[in-house]
């Protein structure tokens, strides 16, 4: 076990000659590769050993062969210069097909089923080891979380924000209202009718309007809901197994809709609802994330004109 005082004394420049005599087994060799003196390469091996407290390499004609302790020691090395290597290669430009960056991005709970099943299936084949976590947002907290980088990128409803915080339009959807094939409304739906029936409601809040009932509100329509629920695929469900309506975004009524269900237009000439993405500015030189966040819009971009 090397002490603490000892290893202070290794620097990454031991590890290089280490490396580069490993490959070489030649300490002329060496010094040709590093472009250093065969002085600065004995004289590096001389301080590793001493570090380590074993010779390491030892002369066999023209070669210099590893010790027993060298060889279980060298693959630890190995892949940690690897390591190195490939940080300090993606800082400078990212590789998606060989990266494990990780991006940690932040939308609601009923953002995530219009939203992950397009990025994740890209990146399975783009960039199989990028990791990829869908967290809760909190509103309150997000520019101190794009700051400190507890969040790389942030998925929610177009809103007003300021410098830091960039942001560009992801998606732009029209409302649909899901029913079941069986609900007499499915080919009768109309203004009156749509205010009558009953609704199920998707939010992550236990009571306050949601998005479609803001949008109402504006054009001076109420439109309670009785029932409430967190997320658009539960929501599906229960439309499938009752008589009530649900207004939801078109793109998540077609990932919802099955055999059971039907998607009709809302009798209400709502604007559209916009998602946008959202990233910190002083993030922007970062190779990685740029690429994560441009695959992003182009993905999006390209959905809404296949659609």
């Amino acid at each position: 076990m090397i002490e603490q005082r000892q290893f202070e004394k290794l620097d990454l420049n031991l590890l290089k000659v280490f490396e580069s005599l490993w490959q070489h087994k030649n300490m002329t060799r060496v010094a040709e590769s590093l472009h250093i003196t065969p002085s600065a390469v004995s004289h590096a091996m001389r301080r590793f050993r001493d570090i380590l407290g074993d010779p390491l390499f030892v002369k066999e004609k023209q070669s210099m062969l590893p010790t027993a302790a060298c060889e279980r020691l060298a693959p630890a090395i190995l892949q940690a210069l690897g390591d190195i290597r490939r940080a300090l290669g993606e800082f400078a430009e990212f590789n998606p097909a060989h990266s494990h960056q990780r991006f940690v991005i932040a939308m609601q709970e009923s953002l995530e089923l219009g939203v992950l099943p397009i990025l994740l299936s890209k990146l399975e084949t783009q960039a199989p080891n990028v990791e990829v976590v869908s967290t809760r947002l909190h509103r309150d907290t997000m520019l101190a979380d794009l700051s400190n980088r507890n969040l790389h990128l942030v998925i929610d409803i177009g809103r007003a924000v300021a410098a830091p915080i960039a942001h560009s339009l992801l998606r732009r959807d029209t409302y649909r209202v899901l029913m079941n094939k069986q609900n007499p409304l499915v080919n009768n739906l109309d203004k009156r009718k749509y205010l009558a029936a009953r609704h199920i409601t998707v939010s992550n809040r236990a009571k306050g309007a949601s998005v479609e009932e803001i949008a109402l509100q504006q054009l001076g329509v109420s439109r309670p809901s009785l029932w409430r629920c967190q997320n658009y695929r539960a929501a599906a469900d229960v439309v499938a197994n009752t008589q009530a309506l649900l207004t939801l975004p078109g793109s998540l009524a077609d990932s919802v809709a099955d055999e059971s269900l039907v998607s009709a237009k809302l009798p209400y000439g709502l604007p559209a609802l916009e998602t946008h993405l959202y990233w910190h500015r002083q993030h922007e030189g970062e190779p990685g994330l740029m690429w994560f966040k441009n695959l992003m819009l182009h993905l999006f971009d390209e959905y809404s004109h296949n659609k």
